[in-house]
C-alpha cells in the first residue's frame, strides 16, 4: 500500500524550500539593488523597480501583474516591477523555478536566491560582487541582529 504521508512531501519540500526568503532576505536584495528608498518606481534602461528586475527575469518567472491585470496589457511588466509587493511576487516565481544552493553550502537561503536573483540561473553560482555585495552584506548582518 502507498503511504497517505508521500502525498504531502511535494508540498512540505516546497514549503522549505522557500522558506529563507522571507521580508528580511526582500529588504537587503532591495537595499543592494537600489538602496530601497521608495523612490524607484520608474524603469532605468531595461531594469524597473526597488528590486532592478528585467522583462526576461518577468518573463521567466511567469510574467506575473497587478491583480486585475493581464501580462499582454501594455506596461503590465513595468507596473508589477515597479510595485514592491508585486516585484517581490516575480522574484518568488523566479525562485520557485530555479532555487538552488548557488554557493554549494548545502542550504539554499537568502544568499542563495539572491545570488539566482543578481546573475540568473545558469550563472547563479558566480559570487556577488563590489558595491552590491558590500551593501547586501552590511544588511543581512544587521538583520540577523535584530533576531
Amino acid at each position: 500500500m502507498f503511504p497517505i504521508w508521500l502525498l504531502a512531501l511535494p508540498l512540505a519540500v516546497s514549503g522549505i524550500f522557500l522558506s529563507n526568503l522571507n521580508s528580511s532576505c526582500f529588504r537587503c536584495m532591495c537595499e543592494a539593488s537600489t538602496g530601497c528608498t521608495g523612490q524607484v518606481t520608474e524603469c532605468r534602461q531595461t531594469y524597473c523597480g526597488p528590486f532592478s528586475i528585467s522583462r526576461a527575469y518577468w518573463m521567466d518567472a511567469g510574467q506575473v501583474v497587478l491583480s486585475r491585470d493581464t501580462p499582454t496589457r501594455w506596461g503590465a511588466f513595468e507596473d508589477c516591477a515597479n510595485d514592491y509587493n508585486c516585484a517581490t511576487d516575480i522574484i518568488n516565481q523566479y525562485m520557485e523555478k530555479y532555487g538552488t544552493d548557488c554557493n554549494n553550502d548545502g542550504v539554499v537561503d537568502c544568499v542563495d536566491y539572491t545570488m539566482l536573483h543578481i546573475n540568473g540561473g545558469p550563472l547563479c553560482h558566480q559570487p556577488l560582487r563590489g558595491a552590491f555585495a558590500n551593501t547586501f552584506s552590511k544588511c543581512m548582518r544587521q538583520a540577523m541582529r535584530k533576531f
